[in-house]
């Protein structure tokens, strides 16, 4: 039977010099820090779970609860992604994560959750027209740092030519792990950020990226 229960989470985008990765190896090193985002209500029908979803389905009987569906977090330290030298006028992109959405079935002893990123990258002073892609990793943890589930995306974004910066949506449906009894899924942690290391893609990108 396929349940679907639809939850959003708005994440503002995390000041890099002032926290402290807890993502062990799943996480490349923190870059420079990025200005907050502005904060909107979270919760099914918010902006970025319809912008990311569309509309949400109404709930019925046996619809997952809010607690069954794990909560979803930017990792401390991979909010953002730079690329170019050391300084601001060295700067040629800056990615920055400012909203996160998700949804939640279960197909017999499976649990798949799809994620929804929200971000804007920056052009800098170095930068120009052309492709940019983007290290996005997405982690599922029990607990802060017991690995369930994770993969890198290497998903890339056109910058378009006089453009100072452009928006992007990133949509991921393919995160699933087999489920755990409902106290212990209760512990799970959906990570999403940019993982500064990333050198080489792990796989193809699966999702859909749609820029504006």
């Amino acid at each position: 039977m396929r349940i679907w229960k639809a939850t959003a989470v708005l994440m503002t985008a995390l000041a890099l010099g002032a926290c402290g990765s807890t993502g062990g190896n799943l996480f490349g090193q923190p870059q420079q820090a990025a200005q907050p985002a502005p904060q909107t209500p979270p919760g099914v029908g918010s902006p970025v779970h319809t912008a990311l979803f569309g509309q949400p389905v109404p709930a019925g009987p046996q619809t997952l609860t809010a607690d069954a569906c794990p909560r979803i977090e930017v990792r401390d330290g991979s909010a953002v992604w730079r690329q170019g030298g050391e300084g601001p006028t060295e700067l040629r992109y800056q990615g920055t994560i400012t909203d996160l959405a998700r949804e939640c079935r279960i197909d017999g002893q499976t649990m798949t959750i799809r994620v929804g990123v929200e971000g804007r990258v920056l052009v800098g002073p170095k930068g120009d027209a052309g492709r940019v892609t983007l290290p996005i990793r997405v982690a599922v943890t029990r607990g802060l740092s017991t690995p369930v589930w994770t993969r890198l995306y290497q998903v890339p974004i056109e910058i378009p030519s006089g453009s100072p910066s452009v928006s992007f949506t990133q949509v991921e449906d393919q995160v699933s792990f087999p489920l755990p009894e409902a106290a212990e899924l209760a512990t799970y942690i959906v990570f999403v950020g940019f993982d500064n290391q990333a050198q080489q893609p792990e796989r193809q990108r699966r999702g859909r990226a749609a820029q504006r």
